[in-house]
């Protein structure tokens, strides 16, 4: 009768066991299938584009050290003091002390750097020499392992421009619009931009989208500071709709969305406090960018996502590559395509810049181009993508530099061991209950040698016991001078009364009911 709770409580853990396996969720354990809805394209299967935009790197300033790409070449020294001066500054790699310079990138600081075609302003345009030669620092792939990571994995591109000079908000504006809408600054009057986006294109379309923003709150006002980064934020069209604004929101709800599958066809999403803008830690801004692309890989997105990961402008950090002649293109900046579909391990060459963002879009959901300047741009589509390669499975990269890709387990294997640690600490738990409950022990053990411990209220009644069978069961040695032994029926000195014994049997019996 004893071991029927034991039989019991282990099939209850079986029964619990299998009940959990079934209800882990199939997105979770790796059996959902793909969702269904139908491509934008049946030749193309991405059916969600993402847009990560970071802010103020070059490219140079990331990869110019990369082999296989046009990083900075042999041999340049860019002038310290001013253009044509003969004390020059060669490109090095940056100390940690030094990558958080807050370097200068407005229209006249950038034109300077540019100086024509030449490149060769980049330490004079900053405010002082010595913020200007922290312009000529790089990273390498000891300082930034998970992007380097991902350019070994899928397309990095070289010949990336950002499409203003002018700073971030026209860059963004760019992104979303195909335009500056001749802005050239950072600054704003309040809500009043004016422009077509595409996501009024995909309003129009019958597509879904959502602008998520790290750290956002809606406010009454917002700061230039938050329109620079998040532009919709100064269009009457946005946040005047409440529809459109609702869709503005954190990037924690990103992770929700993926979660429940609910994730729309265009997403973009912008860093605040880890955008990697100087003099913010680029470190951290990786970590905000593993975490998204982290969560895409391990979601059912994943086999039919796009993700662009870009900077808005070069944050006046030094690229040796000038723009092309008769254009406003700024510096180039760092870009990366994240998809199975990304060409593996891929320089892409081509020429792009910020405009080949909406382009990229038009293109996926078969819009038409927002503006002429995107209807020009570079085909991200046409020359990153091939849809006929086996795809790219999804790894975790490293977070500290190493160059293998660490390969993701199911996550249905780690749940199944998670289900059975557990209940191999059930039934260790068990285990111990009933070598507790066996006849006549009523103690527990503690220590290195095992002594006895008595339970509380319990402690003498074993041996009481014991003590009381034993003076029953003999007769007690003879009393000096007496005849042999005590006949009264007088217990030993060193055993309680009868009535101590029957109130300790009493005791027994009670104990023995409580451990049953």
């Amino acid at each position: 009768m004893r071991r029927r709770p034991f039989r019991t409580l282990l099939g209850a853990c079986a029964v619990a066991t299998v009940a959990a396996s079934v209800l882990v969720p199939a997105s979770i354990s790796g059996a959902a299938s793909i969702n269904t809805s139908p491509f934008p394209d049946a030749g193309n299967p991405i059916q969600h584009v993402i847009v990560l935009v970071q802010s103020g790197h070059s490219f140079d300033n990331y990869f110019g050290t990369r082999s296989g790409v046009n990083g900075i070449p042999a041999g340049v020294c860019e002038p310290v003091v001013a253009v044509g001066s003969t004390q020059c500054l060669k490109p090095y790699p940056l100390a940690a002390e030094q990558a958080r310079a807050g370097l200068s990138d407005t229209l006249r600081v950038t034109q300077k750097a540019i100086h024509g075609g030449k490149m060769d302003g980049f330490v004079s345009a900053q405010p002082n020499s010595s913020i200007g030669s922290v312009a000529m620092g790089h990273y390498s792939r000891t300082d930034l392992p998970y992007y380097w990571n991902l350019a070994d994995r899928f397309t990095l591109f070289d010949n990336f421009f950002a499409s203003s000079q002018a700073g971030s908000l026209p860059n963004r504006l760019v992104a979303v619009s195909g335009t500056t809408d001749n802005v050239n600054s950072n600054k704003t009057l309040g809500v009043g931009i004016n422009l077509r986006t595409v996501f009024d294109q995909l309003n129009e379309s019958g597509h879904t989208w959502k602008y998520y923003v790290q750290g956002y709150k809606p406010v009454p006002v917002p700061t230039p500071g938050d329109i620079s980064r998040t532009p919709l934020l100064g269009m009457p069209t946005m946040v005047h709709n409440p529809t459109n604004a609702a869709r503005i929101t954190n990037t924690s709800q990103y992770f929700v969305d993926l979660e429940k599958g609910q994730l729309p066809a265009v997403s973009y999403i912008t860093g605040a406090s880890d955008s990697e803008r100087s003099p913010q830690d680029p470190a951290r801004g990786e970590a905000f960018t593993r975490s998204v692309i982290n969560a895409l890989m391990q979601s059912p997105e994943w086999s039919h996502t796009a993700l662009l990961l870009t900077y808005d402008d070069s944050g006046g950090w030094y690229d040796h590559q000038a723009p092309p002649a008769n254009t406003t293109l700024g510096p180039r900046v760092p870009a990366l395509l994240i998809s199975p579909y990304a060409k593996a391990g891929y320089v892409d060459h081509a020429l792009t810049d910020t405009a080949s963002i909406p382009a990229f879009i038009d293109k996926v959901f078969k819009m038409s181009p927002i503006t002429p300047e995107v209807g020009t741009a570079g085909d991200i589509l046409a020359t990153a993508i091939d849809t006929s390669q086996q795809p790219i499975t999804p790894a975790i990269g490293p977070s500290q530099g190493t160059l293998a890709a660490i390969a993701r387990p199911k996550v249905a294997t780690i749940y199944f061991l998670y289900l059975g640690a557990l209940l191999a600490a059930l039934l260790l738990l068990l285990l111990a209950f009933m070598r507790q409950r066996r006849p006549g022990t009523n103690a527990l053990t503690s220590g290195t040698r095992g002594e006895a411990v008595p339970l509380p209220g319990l402690a003498s009644v074993g041996a009481t016991r014991r003590s009381a069978r034993r003076w029953g069961k003999r007769r007690l040695p003879s009393a000096p001078g007496g005849s042999g032994g005590d006949s009264s029926g007088s217990p030993p000195p060193n055993l309680p009364s009868g009535k101590v014994l029957s109130r300790s049997r009493t005791n027994a019996a009670t104990a023995t009911d409580l451990l049953a």
